[in-house]
Parts: C-alpha cells; sequence; structure tokens
C-alpha cells in the first residue's frame, strides 16, 4: 500500500467519530444519527417529552457544556421559518446575528449557526455557540434540533453536534 493511501485512510478514521447507527423515535417522527458510546434518553422538560443525547463522559458533558435536545412542537402564531430566519439575521439580546442561515422553503428546513452568551455563578459570562435545525412536520408543526457548546469547546465536538442535528430526518408514519 502506497504512503498515500496509507495517509488517506489514516485521516478517514481519525477525522470522524464511528457512527454507531441511526435512530428513530418511538414517538416523535424523527431519525436522528448517533455517535458511537453517545447515549439518546427521552426527558421531560416543562411538561413536554423531548430527545435528549449525551457525550459518553460526564466530563464531557460538564467542561463543554454539551446540550443536544430535540422536540416537537406547534408553530407559535404568526411564526414561520422565514421569521425566524430573518430574526436571527440581527443580533437580539445576549444572542449575535447568526453566522449561517440556510433556509430552504420548499424543504420546509432551517438551518442557523449562531452564539448566546450569558452569566453562569461567580458573574462569569460563557459564549455558548448553537447549531439549530428546525424541520417543517406539516403547516402547524416542527421539529426542532438544538445542538449546544461552549464557544471554547465547540471546535472539539463540532463534527458530532453538527452531524446529529444536520441527520435530523422527519419520518412520516
Amino acid at each position: 500500500m502506497s504512503i498515500l493511501r496509507r495517509l488517506v485512510l489514516l485521516s478517514l478514521l481519525t477525522a470522524s467519530p464511528v457512527w454507531a447507527a441511526s435512530y428513530s423515535d418511538p414517538r416523535l417522527p424523527i431519525r436522528i444519527n448517533v455517535p458511537s458510546g453517545w447515549k439518546v434518553r427521552p426527558v421531560l422538560v416543562e411538561g413536554e417529552r423531548r430527545i435528549k443525547v449525551v457525550p459518553p463522559k460526564a466530563d464531557e458533558r460538564e467542561r463543554a457544556a454539551i446540550e443536544v435536545l430535540i422536540s416537537q412542537r406547534r408553530f407559535a402564531p404568526g411564526e414561520s421559518l422565514e421569521r425566524t430566519a430573518r430574526h436571527l439575521r440581527r443580533p437580539d439580546d445576549d444572542r449575535e446575528a447568526a453566522s449561517m442561515i440556510k433556509l430552504n422553503s420548499k424543504a420546509g428546513r432551517l438551518d442557523a449557526d449562531y452564539r448566546v452568551g450569558r452569566f453562569v455563578t461567580s458573574d462569569l459570562w460563557i459564549l455558548q455557540r448553537v447549531r439549530l435545525v428546525q424541520q417543517r412536520i406539516d403547516r402547524r408543526q416542527l421539529i426542532e434540533a438544538r445542538c449546544a457548546a461552549n464557544a471554547s469547546e465547540y471546535k472539539t465536538y463540532r463534527h458530532a453536534l453538527e452531524t446529529i442535528c444536520q441527520s435530523l430526518t422527519v419520518v412520516k408514519r
């Protein structure tokens, strides 16, 4: 095997995490790709069932503040993917203007990347980077995937987080 082939093979093996499989939820009409070792847990947040995807090590969740939540909800009155995209283009309170927005109106899908700041204990300001994907189910409902980590740690988990969010697919039942 040539040196070039070995280098290409080695880079492919080390550049991306090993994908265990896709996950389909029994209640939500979704399918996502989940990295090997990451766990998928249904959780109740404010009385609503959501899907939480967590990395294998607790210190990754703590240090990087990794948060992956997927939920189904109704559009608020007057809400649309187009309006959300316009809103994300401008900074708002502690959120910066989105650095990337992809809106596919025909497919009913919005993909955005932005940063938001917040104070944590001891008046420490933490900047979080968020990958948001919204996929319309029908005229009244959508699935929302929010994949976030501390901005300082995002680069380390970028591939896994973006792949989870971008792999979001609505499954017709």
